[in-house]
């Protein structure tokens, strides 16, 4: 890795200690490509010397790729101290980060890496579904020249935080792709749910995810987690208030944001 990646690395890795926010650095001390990109993520996640509890993906569907300008999806660790239970209460430290609805898959087996990836048959008998919420944000002030893919990558997929309810039981028998799901901030408007094109079958998602892993070298330990994007339109939530969706008839989760 050159010296200005490095450089990026240490000062993505401060302001996600410190819930900041860092100038995105020109075009010429930014990672160029995916393989820079993963190895600042890498170089972040070494840096911070914290147990990695599972990944999030971005950008999963082909709608959200080209509606903001990704060339593909975009992973992200899950730290273990950003992964919380339902119902969750956050620090306002949160504030300025997005909400949204997601599935997500825990692994019951060790998935290490493996030569040519996996096949959908070889690790779906082992996963259990969770409704979760994922806290996402940026470690990017506002300003500047657009991020890109590769930026947003760096930036460990532009997580921040996860909520994830219980394991919904008989998942397999359901249609997740009409599964109705409402959400609200303070009992107010429900907020936009994604449909037709913008869902994608989840397992789908899994896959391509753990064999990109794999081909990285990286595997998943049994009680990791794995978010397949989002469900709903990203939205702030503000210190004092409380986030809930309720997913259908299986399952509630709730996040609150202690006032400042």
């Amino acid at each position: 890795m050159n010296a200005s990646l490095e450089t990026l690395a240490r000062a993505l890795a401060d302001a996600w200690r410190g819930f900041g926010t860092i100038p995105l650095p020109d075009a010429e001390a930014s990672p160029r490509s995916r393989a820079d990109a993963f190895a600042v993520q890498d170089r972040v996640a070494e840096i911070l010397g914290e147990r990695c509890a599972g990944w999030k993906v971005g950008a999963a569907v082909r709608a959200v790729q080209i509606f903001e300008g990704h060339d593909g999806p975009i992973v992200g660790r899950i730290p273990a101290s950003r992964l919380h239970d339902s119902p969750a209460r956050i620090g306002a430290s949160f504030a300025g980060y997005k909400v949204e609805c997601e599935f997500a898959f825990r692994f019951a087996k060790d998935v290490p890496p493996k030569a040519g990836g996996y096949a959908r048959e070889a690790l779906e008998p082992d996963l259990m579904l969770h409704p979760g919420l994922e806290l996402a944000g940026s470690r990017f002030a506002p300003g500047g020249r657009k991020a890109t893919t590769h930026d947003a990558i760096a930036d460990n997929g532009g997580g921040g935080g996860y909520v994830v309810g219980p394991a919904i039981p008989g998942w397999r028998r359901m249609d997740l792709a009409t599964l109705g799901i409402d959400a609200r901030i303070d009992g107010g408007e429900p907020i936009m749910i994604y449909t037709g094109e913008y869902r994608r079958d989840p397992v789908d998602i899994l896959v391509e995810t753990v064999n990109g892993l794999s081909a990285r070298g990286i595997g998943l330990a049994a009680g990791d987690i794995l978010s397949t994007g989002s469900l709903s339109l990203p939205t702030p939530l503000l210190p004092g208030q409380v986030y809930e969706a309720r997913f259908g008839d299986v399952a509630t989760l709730r996040v609150a944001m202690e006032p400042r």
